[in-house]
């Protein structure tokens, strides 16, 4: 009993973190068509930043609201500079063909990661180092019995928690998470009804990378914070968009909590080297039950 509440509990912490890496790459997806290889490289970067404030004295908390600030301006620096320029229209015309419309702006994205992964390793020697947790990371003890899970624990889920709760309410409640939904649904006759859609799409990516650099900072107090840290993050927050939904945001949400309890109960039942396999039998399994995700619709196209 003891084991199955262990993987529950760490399976529901990791679970939180994969939906956020997932919930970043489905917003720009959304909103650009472009899977962003480079957001964990972006998380990378400013948890380096609140790292390097933490050394100066900063707080933990002026260090981590600075870190996801700057996590929002580089992903809209990125739009702005970069993925806006390469799907321009004037651009687009240049590439005849669709393929070449879709891969430029992954292959950009992979030579962002390149670059900060470089950066990094230039203004940090590629230093790694350890990261606080605002919490102690021991269990939670009740009386003499000690619970399978840490406060570091609660208080990842409760971060995640608070902030799936503000992203429902911003997409369902306000103008611009409407603006944005109507965007990502149909930008052409969004574009006709006065919204300016290349302001909501940058405000996506900076979303995507506010949400990136929350999971960075989450993740990072487990393990030592290096320019590769996140690398596998990436992977498996890709792998719960696909399985959610590339399409729904919610879709998003729930993949990464599924992977969660995936890797946490292979961990705890199995071998830790046993992970991959489950991870890649798992999206076989999805894609062949439902290829566009749990919760993601089917394109119809008329011929």
């Amino acid at each position: 009993m003891n084991s199955f509440l262990t993987a529950l509990f760490s399976g529901t912490a990791q679970g939180a973190i994969y939906a956020l890496v997932s919930l970043g790459l489905v917003l720009v997806w959304r909103g650009a068509g472009i899977v962003n290889f480079a957001q964990m490289g972006q998380a990378m970067f400013t948890t380096y930043i609140a790292s390097q404030l933490i050394q100066h004295n900063y707080s933990y908390w002026s260090a981590f609201v600075i870190a996801l600030v700057s996590g929002a301006v580089l992903g809209a620096l990125v739009d702005l500079g970069l993925m806006r320029p390469l799907t321009s229209r004037k651009n687009s015309q240049l590439l005849n063909s669709q393929s070449m419309r879709t891969t430029i702006p992954v292959i950009a994205s992979l030579g962002i990661l390149g670059v900060l992964k470089a950066l990094a390793g230039i203004l940090w020697a590629g230093e790694e180092r350890g990261f606080p947790s605002p919490v102690a990371p021991n269990a939670i003890k009740i009386g003499s019995t000690n619970l399978a899970i840490t406060g570091f624990d609660l208080f990842v889920i409760g971060v995640v928690f608070l902030t799936l709760v503000l992203t429902t309410i911003f997409f369902t409640k306000t103008g611009m998470g409407l603006a944005m939904r109507a965007s990502a649904l149909n930008p052409e006759v969004t574009r006709l009804s006065g919204i300016k859609v290349g302001s909501v799409r940058t405000l996506g990516w900076a979303i995507s990378g506010t949400a990136s650099s929350l999971a960075g900072l989450l993740v990072t107090p487990r393990t030592n914070l290096s320019p590769n840290t996140l690398d596998l993050l990436l992977i498996i927050g890709f792998t719960a968009a696909v399985v959610g939904g590339l399409s729904s945001l919610a879709g998003s949400v729930l993949g990464g909590f599924i992977l969660g309890y995936v890797i946490s109960f292979v961990n705890v039942y199995s071998a830790p080297e046993n992970v991959f396999i489950a991870i890649l039998a798992f999206l076989l399994l999805a894609l062949f039950i439902r290829p566009q995700g749990i919760l993601g619709s089917k394109e119809v196209r008329n011929v």
